[in-house]
């Protein structure tokens, strides 16, 4: 989701935290030190620039190249390779101040993997399509004793449901009850409700930035407004990428813009802080453990973290995978592994990471879909009946200058089904 960028600056096409302003100045430092072939100077300032944002691919290519032109081959290979990880499609055989490396076992290694991570792999199905493309969907969530999907639009500013036949209608009316653009849905239908988060995003229809986030609560079947949350006035600016429901009902909603997680109480109908951590940089989505001892998150930037709802101990999770845990978006508990929806890497992808017994590694990793020919950044998902459900190309980029584009230059929503072994 493309709101995920809202704590990143971009400088010279290379993105920063915006929490320390000596990222910038390093870069700067760099770029100007490359400029004048002070090699050294470039190296040493990059270094430092990556010392602050150890998560940033464009850096680490860079510092790939800086280390081979100041004769430091082995680190070259390590910040290239964690680069494409992230990106596959940083050029490596056509950089020519790469040539050095044309010859080191470790370097054709590092091409073999870059081929591999921009083979398109397709295990989806197509599930069922929307035919209107002004929607630009988000979230999406299954009733399976409705047999009812549920979408969630940003531009539209509703929630629409899809029955078993594909036939579309709204569940609510667009703008209802001061509805903003909606992100997650969660359906609870044990207690038959669904729960649906929204906030102000300039794609919207009549964007107002003086619109707050909110959570709505609705009766499932009727559609019928039970109740409504709202982010208190000195807190506006929230962005409620998705929201959780544990299994006594109780709503945790994620706000990606102040990496707080919220929850929700019905009895004084108010929005209270659960969790943060200064450790995160961008939070999206959730996922809890079967028996919730642990509720797993996905920050945009830095990864994969554990969260022990007792303790409230953070830990961030070990990957001993060959890929990186970047730009997830959607994240979804499957079988002792984690289903993640990942935009923030290239080529954009869906994954399925498996866990050790004690859930704080990641040990084995399995792509289900890889530069899906239907893909137009993938966001989030829902997982029934033993198969993931996920929207393939949600339209964040189906806007220019402010405005959504042509209906031509759109395309009709596709949501993808891929059957989990």
């Amino acid at each position: 989701m493309r709101k995920a960028i809202i704590l990143i600056l971009f400088l010279y096409g290379v993105a920063a935290s915006a929490q320390d302003p000596k990222y910038f100045e390093y870069y700067t430092l760099a770029k100007e030190a490359l400029q004048k072939k002070d090699y050294e100077g470039y190296y040493i300032n990059l270094k430092e620039a990556n010392k602050l944002h150890p998560y940033q691919q464009v850096i680490q290519y860079r510092l790939g190249i800086a280390a081979v032109l100041t004769h430091r081959p082995d680190e070259a290979i390590d910040y290239l390779k964690k680069a494409i990880l992230t990106d596959a499609s940083f050029k490596l055989k056509e950089n020519e101040d790469l040539a050095s490396l044309k010859d080191l076992k470790e370097f054709k290694e590092l091409i073999l993997l870059q081929e591999k991570l921009i083979t398109p792999v397709i295990q989806s199905d197509t599930a069922f399509v929307l035919k209107d493309r002004t929607l630009h969907t988000e979230g999406i969530e299954y009733d399976p004793l409705q047999k009812t999907f549920y979408l969630g639009s940003i531009h539209k500013r509703k929630v629409i449901k899809v029955n078993a036949k594909g036939l579309a209608t709204d569940f609510c009316t667009p703008a209802f009850e001061g509805m903003t653009s909606v992100l997650g849905l969660k359906a609870d239908t044990k207690r038959n409700l669904l729960w649906v988060s929204s906030s102000p995003m300039a794609e919207m229809e009549n964007y107002d930035s003086a619109s707050r986030s909110a959570v709505f609560k609705f009766d499932l079947k009727t559609g019928k407004l039970l109740g409504k949350y709202i982010m208190e006035e000195e807190k506006q600016g929230s962005v409620f990428g998705d929201l959780i429901l544990n299994k006594q009902g109780e709503v945790i909603v994620s706000d990606s813009q102040k990496n707080i997680f919220f929850k929700v109480n019905e009895k004084t109908s108010k929005l209270e802080t659960y969790f943060t951590s200064p450790d995160f940089w961008n939070i999206q989505g959730m996922a809890f453990s079967p028996d919730e001892k642990y509720l797993f998150i996905s920050d945009y930037i830095k990864g994969l973290f554990r969260l022990a709802i007792e303790t409230k101990e953070l830990a961030l999770l070990e990957n001993q995978t060959e890929s990186s845990v970047k730009g997830i978006d959607g994240l979804y508990f499957y079988n002792n592994s984690l289903i993640t929806i990942q935009n923030g890497v290239t080529p954009f992808r869906a994954s399925r990471y498996f866990l050790n017994k004690d859930f704080n590694a990641l040990i084995n990793l399995e792509v289900i879909d890889r530069a899906y020919p239907a893909f137009g950044e993938p966001t989030l998902g829902v997982i029934t009946n033993g198969s993931l459900y996920y929207i393939a190309n949600s339209q964040w980029g189906g806007y220019e200058n402010g405005k959504q584009k042509p209906i031509d230059q759109l395309k009709d929503i596709v949501i993808l089904k891929a059957k989990l072994k």
